[in-house]
């Protein structure tokens, strides 16, 4: 047990205490804490350089410290929360402070981030991955284990999927090791376009039928659409698919890659019909990815009505929008169901002036590759390869918008920027709140 004092906060949901406050522990990565607090801490680890530990007793508490408003954060940890000890306006002064010591730190760089951009703290997420115990209990694991934590509801999941949830309760679980549901958002209606008039229930062979209507047909419809469940743990099972068809679930989709319905979940983004796959990575606290994309609008200013290029493209969810005033977009992404699911989205909206094209960036070859005047990349959290990084410094555009996950990641790259770009714009997009995470939008411009 030791005492320490803690200071400031890092990525991962620690803070840190240092120095004489740490006592013989030299830097201590302490978990539970809040900076500016005095507590007793059970050390976990000890490597050479630095200890972590974990939060017994707070003596002297954070005016940021509140009570967590859900019974499974803390002892009952299920591992999807790391801050409801914080009030939310104290969460986002931190995820704001490590982003200005990950730039100060790696990047040499003091940058003073613009306003944050934020939204509702609970019911935000549309896309959940609820773990199966061998004894049939559903839930998530518990951190840092493989415990299945059973949970009734989770405040930060849309009403769509908390209802989802009690429906898979219900049905057969046998086999079944993972559920991952994901619901869709049509304005105030969550559950996203109705843009199959059938419904897609009825199987259309083994790989189902994930058509396109056109858009003469109408892309708004009428009411919201169901959920989709991408079942782990068991192959293609017809008397399965039925019976999750019949509870609500408008697409079954299974390991095997086989599928039962439409294939796809909608959502409206900025006027236009977005659609993703269960297979597919999307921005699941969709309101606040609406406020972010507008401002990915504005941070590129008169650049948006350029050529663009978008790499790690998705399904085209930030550089869509931009189509109606940009003279030419590529998006580039390596992932087939992402592919797939942007080229649905070009047909859905009738858009010809962007394309898609399946390969890694470092294999991306453009006979105009030094001719786009803005580029959007937006890689996961490892950040840039070196040949990435290389390549774009190759291509000069002049605005380069980077979209991030990683405070540090962010700032190694950068850094290998600065020879040719200035940072023109930081700001915090927090896509989670009550976990650790952090999303970044960083604006370079050409020097």
């Amino acid at each position: 047990m030791i005492r320490v004092r803690t200071e400031i906060p890092v990525y991962g949901g620690f803070t840190i205490a240092r120095g004489d406050g740490a006592g013989d522990e030299g830097v201590v990565f302490v978990k539970g804490a809040l900076p500016g607090e005095t507590v007793d801490a059970v050390v976990n680890e000890k490597k050479r350089d630095y200890s972590v530990a974990t939060v017994s007793e707070v003596l002297e508490p954070s005016e940021l410290r509140v009570e967590p408003f859900c019974l499974h954060f803390g002892v009952f940890n299920c591992g999807g929360c790391h801050l409801q000890h914080a009030s939310y306006e104290g969460q986002v002064i931190m995820k704001k402070a490590i982003i200005m010591d990950s730039f100060k730190r790696i990047a040499g760089l003091e940058i003073e981030p613009a306003a944050p951009i934020t939204g509702h703290d609970t019911g935000y997420r549309h896309r959940a991955q609820f773990k199966i115990s061998a004894e049939g209990s559903v839930g998530f694991f518990r951190e840092g284990s493989r415990d299945v934590v059973p949970v009734s509801e989770c405040p930060l999941l849309a009403d769509g999927v908390n209802d989802a949830l009690q429906t898979i309760k219900r049905l057969p679980l046998e086999g079944v090791r993972e559920v991952h549901v994901t619901v869709g958002y049509r304005g105030d209606k969550p559950g996203g376009y109705e843009m199959d008039e059938s419904g897609g229930r009825e199987m259309a062979g083994h790989h189902g039928d994930d058509s396109a209507p056109s858009p003469e047909a109408g892309l708004f419809g009428e009411g919201p659409a169901g959920p989709s469940a991408l079942i782990k743990g068991r192959g293609f099972d017809e008397i399965l698919s039925r019976e999750y068809a019949d509870a609500g679930f408008d697409t079954v989709f299974f390991d095997d890659g086989s599928y039962r319905g439409r294939g796809f979940v909608s959502f409206e983004l900025g006027g236009f019909a977005y659609s993703v796959s269960p297979l597919s990575f999307f921005q699941s606290n969709w309101r606040l990815n609406l406020k972010a994309v507008e401002a990915v609008k504005e941070m590129l200013g008169p650049a948006s009505g350029g050529t663009l290029l978008d790499i790690y493209a998705g399904g085209g969810n930030f550089s869509i929008p931009l189509s109606p005033e940009a003279k030419k977009i590529t998006a580039v992404e390596d992932n087939a169901p992402s592919v797939k699911d942007g080229i649905r989205n070009l047909e859905l909206n009738g858009i010809r002036n962007m394309k898609f094209i399946k390969t890694s960036f470092e294999k991306f070859h453009s006979k105009g590759q030094k001719n786009f005047d803005a580029v959007i990349v937006d890689p996961p959290r490892p950040g840039l390869s070196r040949e990435a990084a290389r390549r774009l410094l190759e291509m000069q555009p002049e605005r380069l918008l980077y979209i991030s996950c990683n405070p540090a990641t962010l700032a190694r790259d950068v850094k290998k920027f600065l020879e040719k770009y200035k940072v023109e714009s930081v700001r915090l997009v927090d896509f989670f709140p009550h976990t650790y995470h952090i999303e970044v939008l960083c604006l370079l411009a050409r020097l």
